[in-house]
């Protein structure tokens, strides 16, 4: 983060280029003070920003919040600016805090009622800055509908499943990477499997992609698609293990020609796709079979998530409930979604200690936002807020219908071999009327 260093002088303005302190307005000219900017802004918002265009408020607040002092000094307020859900206000802490002093559940409160808003929430986007963001706007509140056109090719690495609360399209690394997806009944896990399947489409048609789905609650979310979209389709604990099985000899032979060809990851081609494993509700598996199959679950998908992705095999696992003993191998998922989950020590199953201090609120997601969730990704601290596209009954067999390879025929034909293209049968086997 890039941020001007910036000198107190005057009053502030807020602009779409962030905090602009003040300079010398010429002879006549009135600066403005913080009851004009407060009152040029959003009803919604004028009680925060005539706080955060007066110093002295802004202080007075912090030292409210136990943040600052007269004897200890206060954090630099650096830059505060609309954004699509209301403020972003940017703070260069003081030696010897940390986020969690600034993201705690009592803090964050106490920074609404103070401001006046529904909802504070608090990242740092470096060490030694926080950033607030302060919340009156849901802009995931509408559903995302899906996009009307069609693209002729689609990035595996970077599939479009949704929007991102700044209207940006939400796009998920499928080819060589992992996704763990959890969320409580109704929080719109089906959507974003759909959405997924949807991006992926036209490699699918293409035949880049072959996609084999697991679905333990015997096919009602996803059987439309059996022996159309997907490959392999399986409902019940023994064909699945028999799939995975299958798949962990296919990754493991992969592996070997790999070894023999010099690769070190495998580029999807027609005869090599990218082979796309989905095991919706995994905890059906993991938690619920015999020991024996439990066992069988747990090694198999520990093969493909720890030697899968540069073999061209990714796995996709969809759960409500994120404990260790219903997915194991939770680690080994590089990309985490974790949509609406019903208790807070869920989100740090999904997305790790400190997931909530640093901005991920599964268990505040609305139950009426379904396919709303937060996207962490190994290698970055922050999340994303993002909302699949939303797919319903008909949209989904639209999918099956738009994507599907045509079907190889496997079966007998007719003996064309006698056939006589001369032959109009009329008898005339020189093919002219009599």
């Amino acid at each position: 983060m890039a941020l001007t260093e910036l000198t107190v002088a005057g009053g502030a303005v807020l602009g779409t280029g962030g905090l602009v302190w003040l300079r010398h307005l010429g002879a006549g000219t009135r600066p403005k003070t913080a009851q004009d900017i407060a009152a040029d802004a959003p009803l919604e918002l004028r009680t925060a920003v005539s706080i955060l265009a007066d110093p002295l408020q802004t202080n007075l607040m912090l030292a409210a919040l136990d943040l600052g002092s007269v004897q200890g000094g206060f954090p630099k307020l650096e830059r505060y600016d609309y954004s699509r859900f209301g403020l972003e206000v940017d703070v260069l802490m003081l030696g010897g805090q940390s986020l969690k002093d600034w993201a705690g559940d009592e803090t964050l409160n106490q920074f609404a009622t103070y401001l006046g808003v529904p909802k504070v929430t608090a990242s740092s986007p470096e060490p030694s800055w926080v950033r607030l963001q302060v919340r009156v706007f849901d802009t995931l509140v509408a559903p995302a509908t899906t996009p009307g056109t069609v693209p002729n090719a689609v990035d595996l690495e970077a599939v479009p499943v949704g929007i991102t609360e700044d209207y940006d399209t939400w796009r998920l690394k499928v080819l060589y990477s992992h996704i763990l997806l959890a969320g409580a009944t109704g929080s719109g896990k089906g959507s974003v499997i759909w959405s997924i399947l949807a991006g992926l489409g036209v490699a699918i048609l293409a035949g880049l992609v072959d996609v084999r789905l697991a679905d333990p609650k015997g096919g009602a979310e996803f059987g439309r698609g059996e022996d159309r979209l997907f490959t392999r389709f399986a409902v019940d604990t023994d064909s699945i293990l028999a799939m995975l099985k299958e798949a962990v000899a296919e990754m493991d032979e992969r592996l070997v020609r790999m070894r023999r060809a010099g690769l070190r990851k495998l580029v999807p081609t027609t005869d090599e796709p990218l082979i796309l494993i989905i095991i919706d509700e995994a905890a059906s598996l993991s938690s619920y079979a015999d020991r024996a199959q439990q066992e069988e679950f747990r090694q198999q998908t520990g093969l493909l998530l720890s030697k899968g992705r540069a073999a061209g095999v990714s796995v996709i696992a969809a759960l409500q409930d994120p404990s260790k003993e219903t997915m194991p191998n939770r680690q080994l998922f590089p990309t985490r979604i974790g949509l609406r989950l019903d208790e807070p020590n869920q989100t740090t199953m999904v997305h790790g200690q400190g997931a909530r201090d640093r901005g991920a609120r599964c268990d505040e997601i609305n139950e009426h936002t379904p396919g709303v969730g937060y996207v962490g990704e190994d290698g970055t601290t922050g999340f994303v807020r993002v909302r699949a596209f939303w797919v319903n009954d008909e949209a989904a067999d639209a999918i099956v219908d738009q994507f599907s390879p045509a079907p190889v025929i496997t079966g007998p034909t007719e003996d064309y071999s006698g056939f006589n293209p001369d032959d109009l049968g009329d008898g005339n086997e020189d093919g002219v009327a009599a």
